[in-house]
């Protein structure tokens, strides 16, 4: 039982005290007796319905909710409804491990410790104990972890009572499979997702609308973040309460064609015509060393990309001013050449941007390029054009810095948090401006769609990679003092 907090008053000093430690031992064990719940987990939570499905936009607490349903139906009681008595097979299924790691955290945040027998553990590293990634309960219930990388034929073994999707699978075969182990015991699914993060939703949409699965809806509005009988809002991590002011920064601080999705949990990307639509030529645009606004200690950077269907390599030069919170950007200089390139006209132009802005190749920290082209007439990589500077400066050594390829150590989804990153930087006052002899990159920023197709992407590659030890999590090169006048 969890005491109320003024009862603590009345036992004097000591006894207040006693009751705080009770109050604190018990949320330890009890974690899940202490969660208020908002409108969209509460919705969730209290839903009756065989197939149902939590789609809102992103840090809503999905997973939160997602995680309390699967523990009481392993526990065998509920505080909003009926559900069946324990024991209960339960599975989590994901996409990847990985993702999956992150799930067992928050299930084992919430998880009533003195519920499971004494060998259920879990480490941050590898999630649950064992090989089958078990949380075993006192009353015989199993919570198991799967990601649709398994074998399917896993699948067409077994018989479980209760199935929970944390984000869509993409494709409706794993869902039918998993549907008819379910058969036999009657049992349910619930999903919790963002869409349009992952594969065609066509099959789930259509589910939804033949009315198959409920579709728990909600937008990213204040109201869903204020838990049942209180006041006050959510805070973040950081402190901060999520109220409207927090809701319209966060929306703002999105790129607006994703709006739809990351913010509002709709089934679709809008269609805009700018993915960066916070730069504005008026105040992004500025002639940079006449006005005077380069601080004196700057890194210098460049990003180098192939295009593959121009054959034309695009490059940018960036000086980044990080003594501050967050880093500063200006861009320099660009190379854009109107049609396709060799490696040694690539090593050329990129000299001749260098020496426009009075640098040289020994003035850069670092430098980014694509990962390695081959076609059918035009093969480029970071090694052959290292080669075709280093011949072209004289040098018998190796180039210095040497050309790194900015893909390499990412994860496969890096390319819109990378966006994202430069995006928050146009949004910050002082903190992204383009020189107005960079004509093509400022085009680009204004027109680029978010397509892959678009021809403005080779250049925007370009400014993302010059950026990648910044928004990758890179160490390298400490910061130089320009010796020259602005």
């Amino acid at each position: 039982m969890v005491l109320a907090a003024e009862d603590a008053f009345d036992t004097g000093d000591d006894g207040v005290l006693d009751v705080c430690d009770a109050m604190l031992e018990e949320a330890a064990v009890h974690p899940l007796d202490q969660v208020r719940w908002t409108p969209p987990q509460l919705a969730f939570l209290r839903s009756t319905r065989s197939y149902r499905l939590l789609r809102t936009g992103n840090q809503f607490g999905k997973t939160w909710c997602g995680s309390a349903e699967l523990l009481y139906r392993c526990l065998g009681y509920h505080p909003h409804k009926p559900v069946r008595p324990g024991p209960i097979e339960a599975w989590v299924v994901c996409k990847s491990w990985s993702q999956s790691i992150a799930i067992q955290k928050k299930i084992w945040s919430l998880c009533p410790k003195d519920a499971v027998v004494p060998e259920t553990s879990f480490s941050e590293k590898n999630g649950f104990a064992g090989v089958q990634k078990a949380v075993v309960f006192r009353n015989g219930s199993v919570i198991r972890i799967k990601t649709i990388g398994q074998d399917t034929l896993e699948l067409e073994s077994a018989t479980i009572h209760y199935v929970w999707i944390d984000e869509p699978l993409g494709d409706d075969g794993t869902f039918s499979a998993l549907q008819m182990r379910l058969r036999r015991t009657g049992g349910e699914i619930a999903i919790t997702m963002t869409p349009a993060t992952t594969g065609d939703l066509t099959w789930l949409r259509n589910l939804v609308k033949a009315g198959e699965i409920e579709d728990l809806h909600y937008r990213m509005e204040p109201e869903n973040f204020i838990p049942e009988g209180a006041t006050l809002p959510l805070k973040t991590e950081d402190g901060r309460w999520m109220d409207a002011d927090w809701v319209d920064e966060e929306i703002r601080k999105t790129l607006a064609w994703q709006r739809a999705v990351r913010c509002h949990g709709e089934w679709e990307y809008a269609a805009t015509g700018s993915a960066l639509d916070a730069f504005a030529r008026g105040k992004h645009v500025r002639d940079i060393l006449r006005e005077g606004l380069l601080p004196k200690k700057v890194e210098l950077a460049g990003g180098l990309d192939y295009g593959e269907d121009a054959l034309r390599t695009c490059g940018v030069l960036l000086y980044i001013d990080t003594t501050g919170m967050y880093p500063r950007i200006f861009a320099m200089g660009e190379y854009v050449p109107t049609q396709g390139t060799t490696i040694e006209m690539d090593a050329d132009g990129l000299l001749e941007m260098l020496a426009r802005t009075g640098d040289r190749w020994t003035d850069l920290d670092y430098v980014w390029a694509d990962k390695a082209y081959e076609g059918r007439t035009t093969r480029k990589n970071a090694r052959m054009l290292a080669v075709a500077i280093s011949t072209r400066l004289g040098l018998s050594g190796e180039l210095r810095p040497g050309i790194k390829v900015a893909k390499r150590g990412l994860k496969k989804d890096h390319f819109w948090p990378s966006v994202r990153w430069i995006h928050e930087a146009m949004i910050r006052p002082g903190h992204f401006y383009v020189d107005e002899s960079c004509v093509w990159l400022i085009e680009a920023l204004e027109k680029w769609d978010g397509t892959s197709t678009s021809k403005y992407k080779d250049v925007i590659d370009a400014l993302r990679y010059a950026l990648r030890h910044l928004w990758g999590g890179h160490t390298g090169a400490p910061a130089r003092v320009l010796q020259r006048k602005f």
